[in-house]
Parts: structure tokens; C-alpha cells; sequence
């Protein structure tokens, strides 16, 4: 068993979840009464849902459908989607809202269902001693 590289796996933690932490942030600043209230906030944060709503068809919808319809996957070609596009839009939207809760809820939402996004990225990843460890 190889030895895990704890310096790449605790940046690459950081990273993968600093839109959440940025978002937890946020709300505490909301609750606290600090709010910068910039229209274009939420804005961001609705292309977000949009890209993730996307994504996350992409991944796992699209491919049952395709199964459903044709009895099997023979022929089905895979697609990617928008990968970190919805976590920008999500880092964009909370740094222009900073306070809103309720942009904030929406981009936890959005850091959940966005199978492109840094968090399903970590989560993804995260055995495979390859991409981590070596």
C-alpha cells in the first residue's frame, strides 16, 4: 500500500471546497447583518443552477433515457458537460452577494447537484492513489 501525499491531498481539500466555505461564510455574514447586496449576485448564482442542472443530466439522466429508449446502451455516446463553469459562477456570485443567504442557499444547492463542480471532483477522485498520491 503507497503512502498517501498529505500536502496534495490537504490543497487539493482546500481548493475543492473553498466555494462551500466561501458560501458558509456568507451566510454567517447574512445572519450577522453584513450584507453587500449586489444585484448581479444572484444572477450568477441562477447560471450556476442552470449549468448544474445541466451537468447533473448530463451524468445521470441522459444515459437512462437512452437505456430506456433503446434496450440498451450499444451506441450511446458519452458527453461532458460544463466542468467548473457552475463552481465560477457559484465563487462569482457569492463574492458579488457576499450576505444574501438566500443567493447563498441557492449555491449550495448548486455546489450539491453540479456534477462538474470542485466538490463532485473531490469526491470523484478521491481514491484513486494515482492522481493524488504519486
Amino acid at each position: 500500500m503507497s503512502r498517501k501525499n498529505i500536502v496534495r491531498r490537504s490543497a487539493g481539500l482546500v481548493i475543492g471546497l473553498f466555494p462551500v466555505l466561501l458560501l458558509v461564510a456568507s451566510i454567517a455574514a447574512g445572519f450577522s447583518g453584513l450584507q453587500l447586496r449586489v444585484p448581479g449576485g444572484l444572477g450568477f448564482m441562477v447560471a450556476a443552477s442552470i449549468v448544474a442542472v445541466m451537468n447533473f443530466y448530463l451524468s445521470f439522466v441522459r444515459g437512462r433515457i437512452y437505456l430506456i429508449r433503446h434496450g440498451s446502451r450499444e451506441g450511446y455516446r458519452h458527453v461532458s458537460g460544463l466542468p467548473l463553469i457552475g463552481t465560477a459562477l457559484v465563487v462569482l456570485g457569492v463574492l458579488l452577494g457576499f450576505g444574501d443567504i438566500g443567493g447563498a442557499l441557492l449555491g449550495m444547492a448548486v455546489m450539491l447537484v453540479d456534477t462538474g463542480g470542485s466538490v463532485w471532483f473531490l469526491f470523484s477522485t478521491w481514491r484513486d492513489g494515482s492522481f493524488w498520491d504519486s
